[in-house]
């Protein structure tokens, strides 16, 4: 088990990361959940230092008693994540964020409601991905990636090529992707790479439909600020059907 160091606020880690990592100083009492984040939450094994090994993980190891497994790609503040987890305990869930503000949020809201159907890992997903088996997840969640506006950076966002690949390949066959997000010109570039695979089948198709919520969803802040600001999100679903 990894000891409490109060001077490390955050696992360490060598795997790339753009963006912010933190907005306000965290608390002690979020320092405290990070530590039993690291004991008992944690996707990876750390290590004395806070870093972590990555290795092929199990998920019918790591998950006691679940019918299925579902991962949410940056989660935020963990709204959505954690309502899921609370509202079908039935269902592993994984959740991935470098974002440590957010991640001493939901793990707060896992460590008061003892729930034992979520892990976490607080680093690039792509590292996540990779060490999954294939065919294993029945849904992925995607909820506003940074859309990296400047044409200078926009090949720093996720929803590349390479990384579908990596996506789809961890579905299962009739699993989805589920997307959303507040730019149009995002929206479109992703529904076109999208739409000129073999392997997925759009479930909705014209920009149009994007302007309904999904089904069941919890709204996370990033949809309520959205909306507030008169940005109508664009919500995208796609399944892996071969």
């Amino acid at each position: 088990m990894v000891e409490y160091d109060s001077n490390i606020s955050f696992p360490l880690t060598e795997e790339k990361v753009f963006g912010r990592r933190k907005s306000k100083r965290l608390s002690h009492k979020q320092k405290e959940n990070f530590h039993h984040f690291l004991a008992k939450y944690s996707i990876f094994e750390y290590n004395e230092d806070g870093s972590f090994d990555l290795q092929q993980i199990d998920l019918q190891r790591l998950f006691d008693k679940v019918s299925d497994f579902e991962l949410e790609i940056g989660f935020g503040m963990g709204d959505f994540l954690f309502q899921k987890a609370l509202s079908q305990p039935n269902i592993g869930f994984l959740g991935c964020e470098v974002f440590e503000n957010g991640i001493a949020n939901l793990v707060t809201r896992i460590k008061e409601k003892d729930l034992k159907n979520i892990f976490l890992h607080p680093g690039n997903c792509i590292g996540l991905l990779d060490n999954l088996k294939g065919a294993q997840l029945k849904a992925i969640y995607i909820f506003f990636p940074d859309p990296w506006p400047k044409k200078k950076h926009q090949k720093r966002r996720f929803l590349s090529t390479e990384n579908i690949d990596k996506m789809l390949f961890t579905l299962k066959i009739g699993g989805c992707i589920y997307i959303a997000t507040d730019i149009v010109e995002y929206a479109r570039e992703i529904s076109s790479n999208m739409n000129k695979r073999a392997d997925v089948k759009a479930l909705r198709v014209l920009i149009e439909d994007f302007k309904a919520p999904l089904g069941n969803q919890f709204q996370t802040k990033f949809e309520r600020k959205a909306y507030a600001q008169d940005r109508i999100p664009k919500y995208m679903v796609f399944e892996r059907i071969v």
